[in-house]
């Protein structure tokens, strides 16, 4: 019979239910998620060293996001409990008793918990498969399909069960302890506000002022070179400052803002702003402490996936900049060809080839323009230096009959620098031989090392000089290059590498001097670096990813739970509104403002702090090589707290329509004389 009435409860208020039928549900899928990475032999196939890692950060995050779940739920019980305190108090003065009270609340929560779960497994078997495309993607693998296992069912199942026996001993405690008169009385806390605003007022500059002063030394220290114990000392202290300021600022401000403007006359005297103010006066002030917790773990997530966001693609980037080619494969240079003119062909024995290029560059020795240089000259054809930009997706500048710079691998600050060097040198810089002449002509843009093995900076010059310097022996050093780009980035490695181990040990070639640990052949790709980049980010990148989620979760839900609480408890000041001669418009239009403004307050700090972190981010990719530029990096701030902002705006929004149709409810029971 109780399990009757609590089924026929979710039922009726399956709108109260919705925000927690939500919560839970996405926890369902993440868990489901999570497990399914830990059983699915399909992510095992990605790589046996990612196997481990998977299992080892997939267990660890069930058990946070579990526990995470647990607290979220357990404390969102309350919510739900005060939304209905005066049923249940009705029910006690009809003659239940206590036990049947929890066993109904229990009931609906094992319903609820049922329900949630069926839903979660759906959606997370979805989310689990974005979730391994998401992956394959990252580790540029191709996928169709990931597996499914029943241990990840069942894995779900149980910790899905722990999680709604702690929430349902929560909403135990609750009713074992509540008295009868605090059921049927319910409680508002709206229209309280400070009696004296102004030691709040003092709290709220003097934190902002400390606030703002340690996130510049933050950034400023952050953003310098790193310096042993003092630096992390500072950092480390400095950050815990920022967050208990953070919090500070929050209970300041909470405590005294609605009073300020509420005194504000000509704003506060509009519409039905006093209406709004007095209710969120006691709202957010009772809640400062919360809002400014809130703030600070929502500051965490937007720091720490703003700085890891800037560290991996600046690793990548750099990695992009370093390796344009799928391979080069690199030899000492040979007048004969005997050891490369079929290097091209043999390439296409371990891959469909999309471009190629067989090329020499000659190292001379030219005071002029080593001293420009800092190091050797390296002379690179022209005919080469443009196809070797097409291939890195590069744009080559002209040499116009003389010699432009190459940065082989160079920021956009090491550009900049040798463009501002260059502007006295265009023209004036010569180098006469009896065979040629050249000019400089400038700085070329091409970023990649567009050369393996080279020094960090080229001359492209015309390709007849280059035959000159090859013909008349000038240089001191030299080497041929072949260029390989396979379709799709995929070839047969390890037939390359039992090619070039026999190639290397054949006795022809044993008494060339290699420069290269022996080898006269070797091969330097991207594939190794960027796929141990990758293997290495990605656990880093769920962590980040569900952390993110777990944070978000926590804030959204109990803002969430909370705002309809205290709204089940306001309905009827919404009516006295209406009555008092509000339209309908506008009492809905206030609830909206309330509900956004709630929502919304704790990321209002999260979203500032993308500002200095921005620069300490720059900063940042500077030291990783300066690969990204400023406006890439605020682009992944941007993008970051852009999607975590949406996520906060939809459940903003469902709490919203959940809350207006309990004030709708309450005003057309006014418009019918009730």
């Amino acid at each position: 019979m109780l399990f009757k009435i609590a089924f026929r409860n979710v039922r009726r208020q399956i709108g109260g239910y919705f925000i927690y039928f939500i919560t839970v549900a996405l926890t369902v899928s993440l868990l489901f998620s999570l497990a399914g990475l830990m059983f699915s032999d399909t992510v095992f196939n990605f790589s046996s060293e990612f196997k481990s890692e998977t299992v080892a950060v997939c267990a660890f995050l069930s058990v946070v996001l579990a526990i995470v779940s647990a607290l979220v739920l357990g404390y969102g019980c309350a919510f739900l409990l005060r939304r209905r305190k005066k049923e249940f108090g009705m029910y006690l003065t009809l003659g239940m008793t206590r036990g049947n009270i929890i066993a109904i609340f229990v009931g609906e929560m094992f319903f609820t918990f049922l329900f949630s779960l069926a839903a979660g497994l759906g959606l997370g078997m979805l989310v689990y498969q974005a979730i391994v495309a998401g992956i394959s993607s990252f580790l540029e693998i191709e996928l169709s399909w990931a597996d499914y296992s029943s241990g990840a069912f069942v894995f779900t199942a149980v910790l899905v069960g722990i999680v709604f026996l702690i929430t349902a001993l929560a909403s135990f405690g609750y009713l074992r302890f509540k008295k009868i008169t605090e059921l049927l009385r319910g409680e508002s806390s709206a229209g309280r506000s400070a009696k004296d605003p102004r030691p709040w007022l003092f709290v709220t500059v003097v934190s902002f002022v400390v606030l703002v002063l340690s996130v510049v030394i933050v950034t400023v220290v952050a953003s310098g070179r790193p310096g042993g114990g003092e630096y992390v000392f500072t950092l480390v202290g400095g950050s815990a400052v920022v967050f208990l300021s953070i919090v500070f600022t929050y209970v300041g401000a909470l405590r005294c803002g609605t009073y300020y403007l509420l005194k504000n006359k000509k704003f506060s005297g509009k519409g039905t702003r006093t209406f709004t103010l007095r209710q969120l006066s006691g709202r957010i002030g009772g809640d400062s402490v919360l809002f400014g917790v809130i703030a600070v773990l929502l500051s965490v997530v937007v720091v720490g996936g703003n700085i890891f966001m800037t560290l991996f693609g600046a690793q990548v980037a750099d990695i992009k900049l370093d390796y344009p080619y799928t391979l080069s494969v690199v030899t000492p240079y040979d007048k004969t060809g005997e050891l490369t003119s079929g290097l091209p062909d043999t390439m296409e024995d371990f891959g469909e080839v999309g471009q190629s290029r067989l090329y020499s560059v000659f190292g001379l020795e030219e005071p002029l323009f080593e001293q420009y240089l800092m190091g050797p000259v390296w002379l690179l054809r022209e005919s080469d230096y443009q196809a070797l930009a097409e291939m890195a997706g590069e744009e080559a500048a002209s040499p116009d009959g003389g010699a432009v710079l190459v940065c082989n691998r160079a920021t956009y600050d090491e550009i900049e620098e040798k463009e501002r060097d260059a502007e006295e040198l265009v023209g004036a810089l010569r180098w006469e031989t009896d065979a040629f002449t050249l000019v400089f002509k400038g700085v070329s843009h091409t970023r990649s090392r567009l050369v393996a093995s080279a020094g960090n900076y080229l001359l492209a010059v015309p390709d007849d000089v280059v035959d000159v310097v090859e013909l008349s022996g000038l240089y001191f050093s030299a080497i041929t290059v072949c260029a390989v780009n396979y379709r799709g980035d995929t070839f047969d490695e390890t037939a390359m590498d039992d090619f070039f181990r026999a190639m290397n040990n054949d006795e022809k070639y044993l008494n060339i001097p290699a420069g290269h640990e022996h080898n006269v052949f070797f091969y330097v790709d991207e594939g190794s670096f960027y796929y141990t980049l990758l293997i290495m980010a990605a656990p880093w990148l769920m962590i980040l990813l569900f952390v993110t989620i777990a944070f978000a979760l926590l804030s959204m839900a109990v803002i969430a739970l909370k705002s309809l609480a205290a709204v089940a408890e306001e309905r009827r000041r919404y009516r006295l509104l209406y009555l008092a001669g509000a339209s309908r418009r506008q009492t809905l239009a206030s609830l909206a403002v309330q509900t956004a403004i709630y929502f919304f307050l704790p990321f209002a700090v999260p979203l500032l702090l993308n500002v200095p972190v921005s620069f300490v981010c720059v900063a940042l990719g500077g030291m990783m090589s300066g690969a990204l530029t400023a406006l890439q990096v605020v682009g992944y701030a941007a993008l970051f707290s852009g999607l975590l902002l949406a996520f906060y705006g939809l459940y903003c929004a469902v709490t919203f329509l959940v809350a207006r149709r309990d004030v709708g409810r309450a005003l057309r029971a006014s418009a019918g004389g009730v």
